[in-house]
């Protein structure tokens, strides 16, 4: 069902007028800038920001409007922390409003800060662990990250009860020596520079072209692992990180142009782990134009450890390929066939996310830059039900149209005269003309009966007719 579910507010926005239309800038609405779900949804965090005039917090600015006048302003950036809580028995108006999209998201704020990175620092990125348990966020203005963790030794009533917080920051790490300066050029947000692993037991940092491996719990400093350079000799930076299996021993790293399969463990020949399945690709060397846009890990597909989605922009953002990879680097095909599972779309693809994903049954959702939403599916089930959505739909059809009613354009006049025992009245056309030229002679009239003309004539001479 394409619609909306639920909604959820998470920044509450009161709209400012400007006293000057013509000269006053314009004030920035509140923006919820990151999210992150644990992996059974009932933990939720948000970081969002709102402008402010109260120059006292946030992190000034000042904006311009249309003729050139400046107003200061401060913005403030926000962290909340919310629990799923089980909503009891709805009503039908409610379930009508459910169905409708308009009832709000069973999450209640348990716990919330302002300026999480201190008063001038922003968020750049957000991850949880996949049992909600923990989460980190890290700033480029700190140049520093910040692990926050879930008091779990008491319930949500009973942190009400005694006025705590379910969540606090556990502590902050400052970029170690040799990253501190990485971070200054860092100007992407919202992507995954921060990741756990599948068990939350390790965090990931990226600074620039080096990802860093965190034991959050002891902060601790693992490893670092760097993917190769490109076809130009040159690092990039990092966008993404991806632990590919439950067993941690692979990443997936992506850069503007750059896709590859690390090992955390120090990979080369080493036996126990990936050995040489590491590798990387640059497609940079396919020509102008082309990078990588988004890379989502598909886990248990087939019985396979280590499948990825990858979709690649080509020209420049006109159109988008979208295709299976597997942990070596090659393009998975349909079951009993040599078809590559790839799709090409028109457009930019800025968000793809897994929806389904049953051993190789998948439902994928692909978000364009011009605001277009693309349900993408393979496997003998999706099939499947592809095929009894269109059977549906044309029973559907067929059912509606006997009952569906026919507009008559035409009245078969033969038919009806054949059928009708009424006298036939026959007029003739009247010539166009001034009126004494006129022919009225054509006209025949039916001829009356004696008990219509007298009651005719009773009726207008105020008579009674016998």
């Amino acid at each position: 069902h394409n619609s909306i579910v639920f909604n959820h507010k998470v920044a509450p926005y009161n709209r400012v007028s400007r006293r000057d239309p013509i000269n006053d800038p314009h004030i920035p609405a509140p923006a919820i800038t990151h999210l992150a779900f644990g992996q059974n949804g009932r933990d939720l965090v948000t970081v969002d920001t709102s402008w402010t005039e109260n120059t006292s917090v946030g992190c000034n600015y000042t904006l311009q409007g249309p003729t050139g006048s400046t107003t200061e302003m401060n913005m403030c950036t926000n962290i909340k922390f919310w629990t799923y809580v089980d909503a009891p028995q709805s009503s039908k108006v409610e379930q009508r409003k459910r169905r409708n999209g308009e009832m709000p998201m069973s999450y209640e704020l348990v716990s919330s800060m302002v300026a999480p990175h201190g008063r001038n620092g922003q968020v750049y990125a957000l991850a949880i662990t996949p049992d909600g348990s923990t989460a980190c966020t890290l700033s480029r203005e700190e140049d520093a990250f910040r692990v926050w963790v879930k008091n779990t030794s008491y319930s949500l009533s009973a942190a009400k009860e005694m006025g705590s917080t379910l969540w606090k920051c556990l502590y902050r790490v400052r970029s170690p020596s040799g990253y501190a300066n990485l971070l200054s050029g860092c100007e992407l947000m919202g992507e995954g520079l921060v990741s756990f692993s599948s068990d939350g037991s390790v965090l990931s940092v990226a600074y620039g072209p080096y990802l860093t491996l965190w034991d959050h719990a002891n902060a601790t400093l693992l490893t670092s692992v760097s993917i190769d350079s490109d076809g130009a000799g040159a690092s990039q930076d990092i966008r993404q990180v991806h632990f590919l299996t439950d067993s941690d021993d692979a990443i997936l790293i992506s850069t503007a142009t750059q896709i590859g399969v690390k090992s955390p463990f120090g990979g080369g020949t080493n036996p126990c782990y990936l050995g040489q399945d590491e590798w990387s690709f640059d497609f940079g060397s396919m020509g102008k134009g082309v990078h990588v846009s988004a890379v989502v890990p598909l886990r248990d597909y087939g019985g396979l450890r280590g499948v990825f989605v990858l979709c690649i922009s080509l020209g420049f953002g006109a159109r988008s390929m979208i295709s299976i990879v597997g942990r070596e680097g090659k393009v998975v095909c349909a079951d009993g066939t040599e078809g590559p599972l790839q799709w090409a779309l028109q457009g930019e693809v800025q968000s793809l996310s897994v929806n389904k994903c049953n051993d190789t049954n998948v439902e994928l959702l692909a978000i364009t830059k011009d605001c277009r939403m693309f349900s993408l599916r393979c496997g003998p089930e999706m099939q499947k039900e592809q095929e009894a959505i269109v059977l549906e739909k044309k029973r559907t059809l067929q059912e509606l149209l006997p009952r569906a009613p026919v507009l008559k354009i035409a009245r078969d006049y033969t038919q009806s005269a054949k059928q009708s025992k009424r006298r036939k009245i026959s007029v003739s056309s009247v010539p166009k003309g001034p009126r004494s030229a006129r022919d009225f002679n054509s006209f025949e009239f039916p001829a009356l009966s004696g008990k219509f003309t007298a009651s005719f004539i009773a009726k207008n001479l105020g008579t009674k007719g016998n």
